[in-house]
């Protein structure tokens, strides 16, 4: 009786254990979706000239889709102290809070790189014509 509870237990466990994918594949999986996302918007960039409004913009909606986000999972919190499964659902607002706020960080991520290479190129600029002017 013992080892057919064994067996039976063994069996369960190898069974769930190969239908599901480990999480952090899913994580990474996720953040490659994100990056490809924060580049495919870093992309559609306006030109130089317009570059710091837009720059600017993009930091404010960041801040906003945060905020919103850090909202949310207060609210989703609240309300999961009056269900009876309270743990499982803290863990399922803690993913969605943790998914959006990765998201929104390959985005800044994305955008301060973008200000980044702005700046050197207009150093470089600069740099370059204080070298013609010497010469």
């Amino acid at each position: 009786m013992k080892i057919l509870h064994l067996s039976a237990v063994v069996l369960i466990s190898v069974l769930l254990g190969a239908c599901g994918t480990p999480h952090h594949e899913l994580v990474s999986a996720q953040r490659g979706i994100d990056t490809a996302a924060a580049q495919a918007l870093v992309a559609g960039a306006p030109a130089d000239e317009h570059l710091p409004e837009w720059l600017a913009s993009q930091r404010e909606r960041l801040s906003a889709a945060r905020e919103a986000a850090t909202q949310r999972f207060a609210d989703e919190e609240k309300a999961c102290w009056h269900r009876f499964m309270v743990n499982a659902c803290l863990r399922d607002a803690t993913d969605a809070r943790r998914a959006a706020l990765d998201r929104l960080r390959q985005e800044e991520l994305a955008v301060n790189d973008l200000e980044r290479k702005r700046r050197a190129a207009n150093r470089l600029r600069d740099l370059e014509q204080k070298q013609r002017e010497k010469s």
